[in-house]
């Protein structure tokens, strides 16, 4: 085979699925958790040693937001130690460090797209450590830390799945109509990555879906898409307190995505149109 070989982390989670579905024309190694545990230094080195990967992406975290509040220690070693191992096998191997970050580093303040440069203030667990994550990958001499949010697909445990699954079984719905992102699909995201790698994009950058929704509206849009009645109403977050805290406007700005090379990055109601229509890419 030719090309790259790029290692993924989380090889089970619908992050590195997607990858695995969309990306062409280097050679992928997505090892079982079992295999390459975040949560083992000697386990990251092993692999990386073994395979002598170009690119690592980091597709794996503890993603479980309010469970992180529960178990800080676990969130940190997983979403942040586990990064400055694999950050010092990138630069023992001189490979590419591909960081997957979050939405949830900003404290959901604003009132505009958040931009790279804007200051940083996670108010949950997770939020925390995956910032310790960005950190801990910038010491890699050669990395790409990319935020992103509202993650989900045809596959996997997401939001889309939940709606599905809970409008076929003719349950009522309330959903938060106070809380707004740019909900992004896993397939979505894995091409843009790899158009990242091979333009040599480097640094900090958005990479969300463009526009900006709430939970509800992109629950009615998940509907009337899929052309299934849903006995569906808004609610605020106070109406479903949870133990961690969500970032009540965290749009990610993605200008300067186009400064760097091709945005492959569309507008997120076509992004869902395409995993509707067509759920394996």
């Amino acid at each position: 085979m030719t090309g790259r070989r790029i290692l993924v982390t989380g090889g089970s989670g619908q992050l590195a699925r997607a990858l695995r579905e969309t990306w062409t024309g280097d050679e992928l190694i997505l090892p079982e958790e079992s295999v390459l545990d975040l949560g083992s230094r000697v386990a990251i080195q092993g692999v990386c040693r073994e395979v002598r990967p170009e690119v690592i992406v980091n597709a794996g975290a503890f993603t479980q937001v309010d469970r992180c509040e529960s178990e800080p220690v676990l969130a940190e070693r997983i979403n942040g130690e586990a990064v400055r191992w694999l950050a010092q096998a990138a630069a023992e191997q001189g490979a590419l460090l591909v960081q997957i970050s979050t939405d949830y580093v900003f404290d959901g303040q604003a009132s505009r797209a958040y931009r790279e440069e804007d200051p940083t203030a996670p108010r949950s667990v997770y939020g925390r450590s995956k910032l310790r994550g960005e950190r801990e990958a910038a010491a890699a001499p050669a990395h790409l830390v990319l935020r992103t949010a509202w993650l989900y697909d045809a596959w996997g445990r997401n939001f889309l799945q939940t709606m599905l699954a809970a409008a076929g079984q003719g349950r009522k719905l309330r959903v938060v109509d106070d809380q707004w992102g740019s909900p992004t699909s896993c397939r979505a995201l894995a091409r843009q990555i790899r158009t990242a790698v091979a333009e040599n994009w480097r640094g900090l950058v958005h990479a969300t879906c463009a526009g900006e929704t709430t939970w509800y509206r992109f629950a009615a849009e998940i509907f009337r898409q899929a052309g299934i009645p849903a006995d569906l109403s808004p609610c605020t977050s106070a109406d479903y307190p949870l133990p961690a805290p969500r970032p009540a406007y965290s749009v990610l700005d993605g200008t300067r995505r186009a400064s760097l090379g091709t945005d492959l990055m569309p507008p997120w109601p076509a992004a869902l149109a395409e995993v509707l229509n067509e759920p394996r890419p």
